[in-house]
C-alpha cells in the first residue's frame, strides 16, 4: 500500500513491471492451496464468490439445497433470498459432535432426488466444527449434485489442498487466518465443472478478447471467466506474501500449534462447572474456534465484562445461541489461555 502511495496506479505507471508481479501473486496463492491459477478467479470475498457459484446455476422450483445448520450470512442470505425469489427448497445439515460416518450419514439424510448444490463452511462461524469436507464432497458427487465450500476459517489454520478436498467450488479469504488486509478473496473452480457454471456477470476481466468493431467477444476457458472487476491489486499482492510468512512457519506445524492451545483451552473451560463447550472437544472436529456459553451470562455482557476488567477481545456469539467465541491463533501464549480461563472461572462465581 505505501508502494500505491509513492508510485501511484502500478498498471498504469509501470506496466511492464506490475502485470508479470499479479501472475506471480496469482501463481504465489494456487500453489499455497495445491492447484493451477487456472483454477482460480480473483474475487472480494467469500461472499462474491458463493454468489458466482449460486447465480451461476439454472435454477427450478422445487429444485433444492443443502447448507449447514451453523452458517453466516455469506451464504445463508443468499440461499434464502434465492428461495423467496425462485421456490427453491432449503434443507439445513445437521452438525454431527461424532465420527466422520456419522456427518456423512446426516447428510445423506438431507439429499434428494432434487438436490443441485451442498454448500458448507469447512469450518463453522459460530460454534467452530469442522466437517469432514473431503468426504462429504464425495458424497456429493456420488450423489450427482454440486458442492460449494467456504474455507474462510480454516485457510491459514490447516492444510489446505483443494485438489484432495475433491469440491467443486470453493472460496477463499485474504482475512482472518491468513492474516492479510480485508477485501480480497478468490473462487476456487473444479476445472470439470468450469463449462457447467454460467457467466452470470461478465465484465472487464472474464474476456479472453473482445472486438469492439464486431461487438464479437470470448471468454477465457479458465476459471478467469469469471472474474469482473475492479479489484485491489495490493490487496492480491499482500496475500501472496502472507503465504510466504504462513509457509515459512509451516502449515502443519501451525495445525499442531493450534491443536495443542484449543485442547488446552477446552480442558480450562470444561473445568468450569457452568461452562458449556459448544465446540467439539477433539481438535479432528474443530480448528481455531472455540465456543462456549455460561449460566447466568449474556454473551454481550461476558465480552463486556472481559474487556473492561481484563482488557481481553472476544466476540459474543452473534446468532442463535449465547455465549462466546474465543479465536485463537496460532501465535497466542498459553499464559494468555490460562489468564482468560482464571477470568472466566472468577466470573463463573458471580452468575
Amino acid at each position: 500500500m505505501d508502494e500505491l502511495l509513492q508510485r501511484g496506479p502500478m498498471h498504469i505507471v509501470y506496466p511492464d513491471e506490475e502485470y508479470p508481479r499479479r501472475k506471480r501473486s496469482l501463481a504465489r496463492l494456487a500453489e499455497f492451496f495445491g492447484v493451477s491459477s487456472s483454477t482460480l478467479a480473483v474475487m472480494r470475498g467469500v461472499s462474491e464468490a458463493f454468489l458466482t457459484v449460486l447465480r451461476g446455476l439454472d435454477w427450478q422450483p422445487g429444485d433444492e439445497i443443502v447448507v449447514s445448520a451453523d452458517e453466516e450470512a455469506a451464504l445463508l442470505l443468499p440461499v434464502l433470498a434465492l428461495r423467496d425469489q425462485q421456490g427453491i427448497t432449503v434443507r439445513k445439515l445437521e452438525l454431527v459432535d461424532g465420527s466422520t460416518d456419522q456427518q456423512v450419514a446426516a447428510l445423506e439424510a438431507c439429499l434428494g432426488e432434487r438436490t443441485r448444490l451442498v454448500a458448507f463452511s469447512h469450518v463453522t462461524t459460530d460454534l467452530g466444527y469442522r466437517l469432514p469436507a473431503g468426504e462429504l464432497c464425495e458424497t456429493v458427487r456420488q450423489h450427482g449434485a454440486m458442492s460449494f465450500v467456504d474455507m474462510a476459517h480454516s485457510c491459514g489454520v490447516l492444510p489446505i489442498d483443494l485438489d484432495e478436498t475433491g469440491c467443486d467450488f470453493a472460496g477463499l479469504l485474504s482475512y482472518k487466518w491468513m492474516y492479510s488486509p480485508y477485501a480480497a478473496g478468490l473462487l476456487y473452480v473444479n476445472p470439470g465443472r468450469i463449462g457447467e457454471l454460467a457467466v452470470r456477470f461478465p465484465g472487464g476481466r472474464s474476456e479472453s478478447w473482445l472486438d469492439f468493431e464486431t461487438d464479437r467477444f470470448e471468454l477465457h476457458d479458465s476459471a478467469e471467466r469469471f472474474q469482473f472487476g475492479p479489484w485491489s491489486w495490493p490487496l492480491v499482492h499482500a496475500w501472496a506474501a502472507a503465504c510466504d510468512w504462513l509457509t515459512a512457519i509451516g502449515p502443519a506445524e501451525i495445525a499442531e500449534r493450534t491443536g495443542w492451545l484449543t485442547d488446552r483451552l477446552k480442558r480450562g473451560l470444561q473445568s468450569i462447572e457452568t461452562v458449556e463447550l459448544l465446540t467439539p472437544g477433539e481438535f479432528t472436529r474443530s480448528a481455531a474456534l472455540v465456543s462456549m456459553s455460561m449460566t447466568g451470562w449474556t454473551g454481550e455482557d461476558l465480552a463486556a465484562t472481559l474487556r473492561e476488567r481484563w482488557n481481553m477481545i472476544v466476540k459474543p456469539l452473534p446468532h442463535t445461541r449465547e455465549g462466546l467465541r474465543i479465536s485463537v491463533p496460532f501465535f497466542l501464549l498459553e499464559e494468555e489461555i490460562d489468564r482468560l480461563v482464571e477470568a472466566l472461572g472468577e466470573l463463573a462465581t458471580c452468575s
